[in-house]
């Protein structure tokens, strides 16, 4: 543990847009926050967006700067790495922001069914060799799990640096029951016009990382896919015990991936 992310950790406890919840006590039966974020962190009942892994939070920034009548929340369980977009957020007043430390497979116990109108997953690990579906963050498991927090009508996007992913995530859409409504393999490489002029403004936006990949080549990828009817209990409760284990467990599930929180 280094002294930036102890000094980072500190400070976030001091930023009234930065939400650390004791995870241990929400895995084990517990809720923080859920159906609730509208009316007690931003005071009204705009559309709620989410970006999940959201590293830096700086697309969630970036997103809250430009619809401020719709309430932004970056979820990523490494508190160190949105310290930079909450402190920007508060640096520079911006109201509509939050973030969240969380593990994305718990997203439930966080979010009600139908809470969002948006979810954004920007360039996650790939996880090509994930077999279970428990470590993708696209695979049906997880989708069906976004697919009740999406209200009606929801968007769920998926911008990425890998074909297989990207085309891992098409092919699963229709098992989840989301319905596949833009599918690019070169965002940036599409012609003027392509995207209606919100979602082109979004797609803009390119991390750091994001430019250190078309500097060496990579196509971004694209896909939009929105929610249609509801899941069905059976299948959210199988997506749930696949990604978070069984409710009698007494330890809650730590994939390997996300075994340390540092």
């Amino acid at each position: 543990m280094n002294r930036s992310k102890r000094n980072r950790w500190a400070e976030n406890e001091a930023l009234s847009c930065v939400h650390e919840p004791d995870l241990t006590k929400v895995t084990a039966g517990g809720h923080y926050m859920r159906g609730r974020w509208g009316e007690e962190v931003f005071g009204n009942d705009h559309p709620i967006v989410l970006e999940l892994g959201c590293g830096q939070g700086l697309f969630s920034v970036d997103l809250a700067r430009r619809f401020p009548d719709r309430n932004f929340i970056g979820v990523d369980v490494k508190g160190h790495r949105f310290w930079r977009g909450a402190r920007t957020a508060t640096d520079e007043g911006i109201g509509n922001v939050a973030f969240l430390r969380a593990r994305i497979q718990w997203l439930d116990r966080f979010f009600a069914g139908g809470e969002a109108d948006e979810i954004w997953l920007t360039f996650s690990d790939p996880q090509l060799a994930d077999k279970r579906g428990t470590k993708r963050l696209t695979s049906p498991y997880y989708q069906r799990l976004y697919s009740h927090i999406l209200a009606p009508g929801g968007t769920l996007h998926v911008k990425t640096d890998s074909g297989d992913f990207h085309a891992r995530t098409v092919e699963d859409a229709a098992e989840s029951g989301l319905i596949v409504r833009d599918s690019s393999n070169n965002v940036h490489g599409e012609p003027e016009g392509r995207f209606d002029p919100e979602l082109a403004t979004s797609l803009a936006f390119i991390t750091a990382f994001e430019l250190r990949w078309i500097r060496e080549g990579r196509r971004i990828h694209y896909a939009s896919l929105e929610k249609g009817t509801e899941v069905a209990d059976e299948d959210l409760a199988k997506a749930q015990m696949m990604l978070q284990g069984p409710a009698e467990r007494v330890q809650p599930r730590r994939p390997k991936h996300l075994a340390s929180d540092d």
